[in-house]
């Protein structure tokens, strides 16, 4: 599952205890994803958002599952106050740290920058800022951008920035793309070497599922099978199956079998959730 949330706090902000989640509340979830064959998720809490390297630790452990970390800056609302006192080059360091040395102080190690965030309709000043710290970090270690497009929008704004900043496209995936209903502006995308990601599955008050399916059929049929990633992005206690909501299996008990009633193979999803993954986060 490549944009997931494992241990996350977002209640300063949003201020409600639903957008808090531990370790204890996903242990046996995350479990139970192996029985469907799932056995690594690529958590996108980063700096501000509640990250916990040590909880992510814990529920590795205890569930055998493989995880991989993140460093960055989510969006503006979500930032340390910090951020919008220091350069691009300064932030840069942060992230260089995290994934060459350890993050807060420890020895594990951020596997990609995730998820560099633009708010709806505009990348702020201070995003910018963010974003050219992560394409130096980038560009310094070689690890793999994911980004968050809010409602799907500002991917082509994005994409400008990596291209003027000089990252390696084939580096980077637009995350939250199920949710832009501009097919041209995801080919745009697509045709520019990165990956996209279906990374909403279930959020069915954003997209109904159906309405996502169609939207990755066509671009399946369009041969961009090499480049599409999948997963929930559970962001909320009440997403959670034990609380009544979708959960991380969803897009395995649900969303697979819909694709499998349009034709799309095994050897595609083979592609989408492991291949492509594998790809992408190699560095």
């Amino acid at each position: 599952m490549i944009h997931e949330h494992l241990v996350f706090d977002l209640t300063g902000v949003r201020n409600d205890m639903d957008s808090q989640l531990r370790s204890s509340d996903v242990i046996e979830e995350v479990q139970d994803l192996q029985s469907v064959g799932c056995n690594l998720i690529v958590e996108v809490s980063n700096i501000g958002m509640g990250r916990d390297p040590l909880a992510m630790l814990e529920i590795s452990e205890q569930t055998g599952s493989m995880i991989v970390a993140s460093t960055g800056f989510y969006k503006e609302i979500f930032y340390p106050s910090y951020v919008f006192e220091r350069s691009s080059e300064a932030l840069s360091e942060i992230f260089i740290q995290d994934i060459e040395v350890g993050m807060d102080g420890t020895a594990i190690k951020a596997g990609l920058i995730a998820e560099i965030g633009s708010s709806l309709n505009e990348i702020t000043a201070a995003e910018e800022v963010v974003f050219r710290a992560a394409i130096l970090a980038h560009r310094a270690t070689g690890a793999p951008i994911s980004t968050h497009c809010e409602i799907g929008t500002m991917g082509k704004e994005q994409l400008a920035l990596f291209e003027a900043y000089g990252a390696d496209l084939s580096r980077v995936s637009f995350g939250h793309q199920d949710l832009n209903l501009d097919v041209e502006e995801q080919r745009l995308l697509l045709r520019s070497g990165a990956y996209i990601q279906f990374d909403t599955v279930g959020k069915n008050n954003y997209r109904p599922d159906e309405e996502r399916a169609l939207n990755l059929v066509q671009l399946l049929e369009d041969g961009y099978e090499d480049s599409l990633m999948l997963s929930c992005d559970i962001t909320r206690k009440s997403h959670l199956r034990h609380s009544g909501g979708y959960g991380y299996r969803h897009l395995f008990d649900s969303f697979l079998p819909a694709l499998r009633n349009h034709g799309v193979t095994e050897a595609i999803f083979t592609k989408m959730l492991v291949t492509n993954p594998r790809r992408f986060l190699a560095f």
